[in-house]
C-alpha cells in the first residue's frame, strides 16, 4: 500500500485552488492565519477552558485552520511551491515554539475526563473536554495540511515538523481515537487525521489499520435505517448533528477509495451509507418525521431554544457527495445555506469533495 501523493488523491485538479466562497489562494491569508496559531495560543486555550456544554469558545481558534487547510490543497493543486514553503515554514514555527503542547490551562483527554462529565448538570455545565478535543481537531486540520505537502517538504523540514506532530498525535489525537464517541463526530472520530498522520510518518501498517477499523466503526454507528447512533438521537438539534457526522463520514469514504477499499460499494456498508443519505432528505423536507425517532443517551438538549432544524452548516460536502454517489439531489436547507456562505472550507472532513472530483 502506497498513499496517493496528495494524500486524498494522486492529482488534484482546479476547483482545489477556490475555496467554498469562490476565493482563490492566498500566501498572506495562509501565512497570517499560522501566525495566528502561534501568537494566540495562550488565549485560545483559555477561551476553551470557559467553554459550556453546548457551546464550546472556539470560533476565533478554529477560524484560523480553514486557510491553512485550503491554502494546502491549493499549492499543490497548482504547484505553487512558495504557498507551500510559506505553509511549512508557519507550521515549523509551531513545532519549533512547542505551541499547543504545554500552554497553561491545556488539558489533556485524560485530565479532563477527571472532571464532572459535560452535561452532567445541564447545558451549562463546564465542558473540560472541549480543550484536549478542539486541540486535537487542530492537529488534525494541520496533519492533513502537512500530508497533502509532504512532497513539498526537505529532510530539514521532516526533522523539525514530525517530532511535534509525534508529541500532538500521542497527546490529543490518539487518546480520541481509542476513545471513540458514541455517534459520528469530527474526522470519523479522527480517523482521517489517524490515516494522514500514517501518510506524514510513511507508516502503512498504521493506515491499513486505520482503513479497517473506521470501516468496523461506521458500521457501527450507521444503523441499517440510516440514522446516526448518538448524532440522529439529540433532541432538537439532532437532524443537525446527523448531517454533522454524515458529512465526514462520507468525505472519509472518498478517501478511502483512493487508498483502495471502496466503503461505498461494500455489501454491509454501503447500504447503510445511502440509508443515511435517505433520511437526510427526508430530514431537509419533513423535519418532523426525521425527529419521530426520539431521543437517546444523555448528549440532547429538548429546549425549542436550542432547536437547529436544518442541515449542519459545516457539511460542506454533503450535497455533492450526494449526488455524485448515490444519485440524490438533496433538497435545499434554506438555513444550511445562509449560514455556511461564511464558511472558506471544511474542517470537520479535512478536505472539498468539489475539489476531489474537479480532477475526475
Amino acid at each position: 500500500m502506497a498513499p496517493p501523493k496528495f494524500f486524498i488523491a494522486q492529482t488534484l485538479g482546479p476547483s482545489c485552488a477556490v475555496d467554498e466562497r469562490g476565493s482563490g489562494r492566498s500566501q498572506s491569508a495562509a501565512a497570517a492565519a499560522l501566525n495566528r496559531l502561534n501568537a494566540n495560543s495562550a488565549r485560545y486555550i483559555a477561551d476553551l477552558r470557559r467553554s459550556t456544554s453546548l457551546n464550546p469558545i472556539k470560533d476565533a481558534y478554529s477560524a484560523d485552520w480553514q486557510p491553512v487547510l485550503f491554502n494546502s490543497y491549493a499549492a499543490a493543486a497548482t504547484a505553487d511551491a512558495q504557498l507551500a514553503r510559506t505553509i511549512i515554514d508557519g507550521l515549523k514555527q509551531l513545532a519549533r515554539n512547542q505551541r499547543y503542547v504545554n500552554e497553561p490551562g491545556l488539558l489533556t483527554r485524560a485530565q479532563a475526563m477527571r472532571a464532572p462529565p459535560c452535561y452532567s448538570q445541564g447545558v451549562d455545565t463546564p465542558c473540560p473536554s472541549h480543550t484536549p478535543r478542539f486541540v486535537a481537531r487542530m492537529y488534525a486540520n494541520l496533519l492533513i495540511s502537512a500530508a497533502v505537502l509532504e512532497s513539498f517538504m526537505s529532510d530539514d523540514d521532516r526533522q523539525i515538523l514530525i517530532p511535534w506532530f509525534d508529541q500532538g498525535y500521542q497527546r490529543f489525537v490518539a487518546p480520541e481515537v481509542a476513545a471513540g464517541d458514541d455517534g459520528i463526530y469530527d474526522f470519523v472520530n479522527m480517523g482521517l487525521a489517524r490515516l494522514a498522520y500514517a501518510a506524514l510518518t510513511k507508516d502503512m501498517g498504521l493506515a491499513q489499520r486505520e482503513l479497517s477499523a473506521r470501516r468496523s466503526e461506521l458500521l457501527k454507528h450507521i444503523e441499517a435505517s440510516g440514522y446516526i447512533s448518538e448524532n440522529s438521537y439529540r433532541g432538537v438539534r439532532g437532524f443537525w448533528y446527523h448531517t454533522y457526522g454524515l458529512d465526514p463520514a462520507l468525505s472519509y469514504a472518498l478517501v478511502a477509495r483512493e487508498w483502495g477499499v471502496n466503503y461505498f460499494t461494500d455489501p454491509a456498508l454501503g447500504p447503510r451509507l445511502a440509508a443515511a443519505v435517505q433520511k437526510t432528505e427526508m430530514g431537509i423536507r419533513d423535519h418532523a418525521a426525521f425527529r419521530a425517532v426520539g431521543n437517546r443517551g444523555s448528549s440532547f438538549s429538548t429546549d425549542p431554544a436550542d432547536t437547529r432544524d436544518f442541515v449542519h452548516q459545516f457539511a460542506l460536502n454533503l450535497y455533492p457527495i450526494a449526488a455524485r454517489e448515490f444519485g440524490v439531489r438533496l433538497p435545499p436547507s434554506p438555513m444550511h445555506q445562509r449560514l455556511s456562505r461564511s464558511e472558506r472550507y471544511s474542517t470537520i472532513s479535512g478536505l472539498s469533495a468539489r475539489c476531489y472530483y474537479s480532477n475526475r
